[in-house]
């Protein structure tokens, strides 16, 4: 052995030796990064629209053996009104959520809770507006709603998903929350559920932007998005930086913007963002972001501060391939009938 390689091998020695005596440890780099969650969401599970959202909402309450619990921002359709009714009476467990601040919710309220239905405006008296959609069966299946339960709601163009693994169950203890916020009474939701992992996440509130935020800086390709409006700052830049680092980023949007939101229309097309706009015959409801044709979120409201920071808002993330890309193939047909932003 050279002389030089003596001194290398008795320095690495040493070195190798204090490391041990002091307690420290090298950091060996990871090899095998930890590998993406994937769930197995199928693209069954979506419900583009008025005529499926609706019959997979009937035939899901319909299937209700011992639970029903809905929250919705407004809710004024006689025939789920009766149907949830004819449950109750049945000896189902019916708990349902309501917006205090939309008239179309009175008269629903007084006609269920003078049926002996247990039916409550959310929040009691904090100022919030409720966006949260959804509807839970037997806490072991749930429907997330882009739409209202109302004749003008179910018009628009929108989108419902429905999950049946654990997520499923924490909606039902996110339901069981906001019943007890409501009410002060706590719901009988297991702490625990043998449901299935299925690797979706719920947010509420400012964690729907965080998780907005998280996915836009995460993608890799592209973030197709469509929305009525997208107006917080942060996500705003997040989604200019993205464009920056080559992200194909594209917008649907609500024709209404144009006239609303004109500077922060400017300031992403500065940014060679593309933006379309929905046809105006059809409402577009949807709250919807697709990431790299491999994930999406859809969400309760519009992305502007107030929402964020005011109202209680709801989404999921779920990292579906399969639904991804039907709703990949749905965005790009939204895409060729809208229209483009002219200056």
């Amino acid at each position: 052995m050279s002389k030089l390689k003596f001194v290398f091998s008795i320095l690495f020695m040493l070195t190798f030796s204090m490391l041990c005596l002091t307690g420290c440890s090298l950091k060996v780099p990871k090899l095998f990064p930890k590998p993406v969650q994937i769930s197995d969401l199928p693209a069954e599970a979506l419900f583009i629209d008025k005529d499926a959202i609706y019959n997979r909402t009937v035939a899901l309450i319909q299937s209700a053996q011992t639970s029903i619990y809905v929250e919705q921002a407004e809710f004024d359709d006689p025939r789920l009104e009766q149907l949830l009714l004819s449950k109750s009476r049945a000896g189902i467990e019916v708990r349902i959520l309501l917006d205090q601040w939309q008239k179309v919710n009175w008269a629903t309220l007084d006609q269920l809770k003078s049926q002996n239905v247990s039916i409550q405006y959310y929040p009691a008296q904090k100022g919030q507006i409720n966006h949260t959609k959804y509807l839970i069966i037997d806490q072991n299946v749930a429907l997330i709603y882009g739409p209202p339960w109302t004749a003008d709601g179910l018009l628009a163009h929108d989108l419902a998903v429905e999950i049946s693994g654990k997520s499923a169950w924490k909606a039902a203890t996110l339901f069981s929350k906001d019943w007890k916020f409501t009410t002060t009474f706590p719901l009988d939701v297991p702490k625990t559920s043998p449901l299935p992992d299925d690797n979706i996440v719920l947010a509420t509130n400012a964690n729907v932007k965080q998780q907005l935020a998280e996915q836009i800086s995460a993608s890799t390709k592209s973030i197709w998005i469509e929305t009525s409006e997208v107006t917080d700052p942060d996500l705003v830049q997040a989604l200019i930086d993205a464009a920056k680092k080559g992200r194909d980023v594209r917008l649907i949007l609500d024709q209404a913007v144009t006239s609303k939101t004109p500077v922060t229309l400017e300031k992403l097309t500065a940014k060679n963002i593309t933006i379309r706009y929905f046809p105006s015959l059809t409402p577009l409801g949807m709250h919807l972001a697709i990431f790299d044709n491999s994930s999406f979120l859809l969400s309760s409201s519009d992305w502007t501060h107030y929402s964020f920071i005011a109202n209680h808002e709801f989404s999921i993330t779920i990292p579906s391939p399969l639904a991804s890309s039907k709703l990949s193939d749905l965005f790009e047909q939204d895409w060729e009938k809208s229209t483009e932003l002219r200056n």
